[in-house]
């Protein structure tokens, strides 16, 4: 029973919940990489559970996250047109700030706070310090120089070469540890019950409970170490970790998580599909995310000049993006193709949700109302 508990606590570990705005990344053994999205079954309309892999080598995971705030020169919209997630976006207040109005730019845990208003909500603390500190710096410039200063930003998010520096420090810095979550898991599931069945608890357990303290003790150092390296400013965080790993082994043994979620999550989801995905991922993947870009769906009841702002800067992001893929090999119109006609009574269909229609004219209405396109009149349908 001990060790059923155990293995049910451990499961509890390898969960991870997953807000909308952000993808993750799983691989096994550092192959094949699979992009995952927070579902539904086990979630709600703001995120969703995900699970990192159970069994050694354990694997890794990462997590890509979409800037969560629509920026313009005057100011910042807390709302995003696009979506990186096929379920939606998640719920944001909509609130515009005029940067000459703002007083004070915080994070509050994994909150970024704007004049003591919730304007996001993130799945790290390091991300809400990070998104505060970029929005403290855009405050701080001319009107004249937040245009450029934000195309930057977005370029940041895109920037593949910084992406792949970081992936290979953490390869670097983490070995130790991986190592020695693994073999605490051996230790802790495999030599723990042979060695109590061998020779009984009475006799063991002192030597048992020795050896898995050095080890939690071991790995609660090492890890301390590694995550100062990539999160110098996050010493309470640290702290936090560093007690749990040392005294809570089924913790220990996903210490390598602790760094791996937040290390990557000021990049977009579609910088970490390039780099980690096999291309024909990368392109659905690609093909998806410039539909949300450059055709951004507005949500009902939003105000007319903040949906107009959030068009502003699909636009941007759709320049970045567009940008970003004809740099890496794929081609634009490729990627937009039309669906092919589902039969004679298609007569339009939605640019972004490729949803078809019998009406040449119209609006789609689950895309915020997105205008139809229409099929050319001689065009064949599929069946």
């Amino acid at each position: 029973m001990l060790f059923l508990v155990t293995a049910l606590l451990y499961g509890f570990e390898c969960i991870c919940w997953l807000r909308r705005g952000s993808v993750a990344f799983r691989t096994w053994i550092g192959r094949n990489w699979e992009i995952v999205q927070p579902g539904a079954l086990l979630g709600n309309q703001n995120g969703g559970f995900t699970f990192a892999h159970p069994l050694p080598p354990l694997g890794t995971l990462f997590v890509g996250t979409q800037f969560p705030f629509t920026l313009t020169p005057e100011g910042v919209l807390a709302f995003v047109a696009s979506s990186v997630n096929p379920l939606g976006r998640p719920e944001w207040c909509g609130r515009f700030f005029p940067f000459e109005q703002i007083r004070d730019i915080k994070a509050s845990g994994r909150k970024v706070v704007i004049d003591r208003e919730l304007a996001a909500r993130t799945n790290s603390p390091t991300h809400a310090e990070h998104l505060a500190q970029k929005l403290r710096e855009l405050k701080e410039l001319k009107l004249d120089a937040r245009e450029q200063a934000i195309k930057k930003l977005l370029a940041e998010t895109l920037n593949i070469e910084a992406l792949k520096k970081d992936w290979e420090k953490f390869q670097e810095r983490t070995s130790s540890l991986q190592l020695l979550t693994n073999i605490l898991f051996v230790c802790l599931f495999f030599t723990t019950p042979w060695a109590i069945h061998r020779a009984g608890v009475v006799h063991t357990w002192p030597f048992l409970l020795g050896g898995l303290f050095v080890l939690t003790l071991s790995t609660a150092l090492v890890f301390r170490r590694a995550h100062k390296t990539f999160f110098p400013q996050a010493s309470d965080p640290r702290f936090a970790h560093f007690m749990m790993i040392m005294l809570w082994p089924v913790a220990a043994i996903r210490s390598a998580d602790m760094i791996s979620r937040p290390l990557l999550e000021l990049y977009h989801p579609l910088a970490l599909a390039k780099v980690f995905c096999r291309d024909e991922q990368f392109a659905q993947f690609a093909r998806f995310i410039l539909r949300e870009v450059r055709f951004p769906a507005g949500p009902p009841g939003i105000d007319p000049a903040n949906l107009e702002r959030a068009r502003q800067g699909a636009e941007l992001w759709n320049a970045a993006v567009t940008k970003f893929l004809n740099r890496h090999g794929l081609k634009i119109e490729e990627l937009l193709e039309r669906p092919a006609r589902a039969d004679a009574e298609s007569l339009s269909y939605c640019p972004r949700c490729l949803a078809q229609f019998t009406t040449r004219d119209g609006v789609c209405v689950d895309c915020g109302g997105l205008p139809l396109v229409p099929f050319a009149p001689e065009e064949p349908s599929s069946k």
